[in-house]
């Protein structure tokens, strides 16, 4: 492989395999993809004992933790972070900045910095009333990096509206993917097994809304009675997300426990969800906060599968009523109607899924890092 001269470091917090969430596959996925176009890549990442260890191609560098502490413990990684990137040198750094990575903040400032920002709804989230002093916090640092940053890329229209309005972001500096790579079959792949399998595929914390989907499933046995209900994803890193994970696991178990089988069954760290796209009848995205694309929708979506969407993901520009069927964040009545229309309409059940699988054809890692390219290439070009 021809070798770039230009060297980009890539730093987000958490890495695949380690943590297998949307923001994860897509930073490794761009560092991957600009590794097989012949860049220097070189990642910087963190390893938490008894997680698997992150893995690429090429250069990896990780801070290594045993126990993480909330704030401390991104406070130190930015910090290690930062350090390392000025000892590197690169030409571009791109960051996967989540809700307040502060590497930025210590790179040197001849080192153009691009901060990839994914999620809509993080400054008018459940999650920021309730923890007001870290959300503002988390508000100041994102602040300092939009300001320090040559480039922000993020996934669509929402996220830049949001990021003007609360952070103070220049217009000029952003970049609107408007749609994110997908892996996938892109054609119609199912396994019939003698059930109806519903499948939600997501990490397990309380923006994801595993409970919604639990209490809708609880009804949809009645009439669907070969219904399983898969909840597939990477376990959590923090104590809150620990306690949510344990309502999930609790409320699943009293399921279980009153139809006298396991109904319900809880993945959690699997290396492939390729098994469940394909067992799935239906996938299920309950989303109330905190996001920017809907990256498992179109993963679904490219298995032919259709999928029942809450509303978030109209604002991510995701779903719409011709290729996903909608209902209200957080009501499990209309997520239960929803799964059962699907289920008993087969004319509707194949539009969606046909739709949805166009859509999914749509969506290119190599196009996500081309972006980048052109993004890099520009940055250089200045400093000549």
């Amino acid at each position: 492989m021809k070798m770039n001269r230009q060297k980009v470091v890539i730093i987000s917090r958490n890495w695949l395999p380690s943590v297998k969430g949307g923001a994860e596959k897509f930073i490794s996925r761009v560092a991957h993809y600009l590794y097989i176009m012949g860049y220097d890549v070189i990642g910087i990442t963190r390893y938490v004992r008894g997680y698997d260890k992150p893995r690429a191609l090429h250069k990896l560098m990780y801070y290594r933790e045993d126990h993480p502490a909330p704030i401390i413990s991104s406070v130190r990684f930015s910090l290690w972070a930062g350090k390392m990137t000025n000892e590197v040198k690169p030409d571009v750094v791109i960051v996967n900045s989540y809700w307040g990575e502060a590497s930025p903040i210590f790179i040197d400032k001849d080192i153009p910095v691009i901060s990839v920002i994914h999620d809509v709804g993080l400054f008018r989230s459940e999650w920021a009333r309730r923890h007001r002093l870290k959300h503002l916090l988390r508000v100041y640092v994102l602040k300092k990096v939009v300001q320090k940053a040559k480039y922000i890329v993020v996934p669509t229209p929402s996220v830049k509206k949001d990021i003007i309005r609360f952070l103070g972001a220049d217009p000029s500096k952003i970049e609107v993917l408007g749609f994110e790579g997908v892996d996938g079959p892109f054609r119609r792949i199912h396994v019939n097994n003698g059930f109806f399998d519903i499948v939600q595929v997501g990490r397990f914390a309380p923006n994801k809304d595993h409970i919604t989907v639990l209490k809708a499933f609880r009804q949809i046995v009645r009439e669907i009675p070969n219904a399983r209900l898969w909840l597939v994803g990477g376990r959590p890193l923090d104590p809150e997300h620990e306690r949510y994970f344990a309502r999930v696991k609790a409320l699943a178990k009293e399921i279980n426990r009153s139809l006298g089988i396991e109904a319900v069954k809880i993945v959690v760290d699997t290396s492939d969800t390729d098994p469940y796209y394909r067992i799935a009848d239906i996938c299920v995205a309950p989303s109330i906060g905190e996001e920017g694309f809907g990256l498992t929708l179109v993963e679904c979506m490219a298995y032919g599968k259709p999928v029942v969407a809450s509303d978030i993901f109209i604002e991510t520009g995701v779903a719409d009523p011709e290729r996903c069927v909608i209902f209200r964040r957080g009501n499990y009545e209309a997520l239960e109607n929803a799964i059962v229309r699907l289920y008993q309409d087969k004319d509707l059940y194949e539009r969606i899924a046909n739709r949805g699988l166009e859509f999914s054809k749509k969506h290119s890692w190599e196009k996500v890092a081309k972006i980048f390219e052109g993004i890099i290439n520009e940055l250089l070009s200045r400093r000549t």
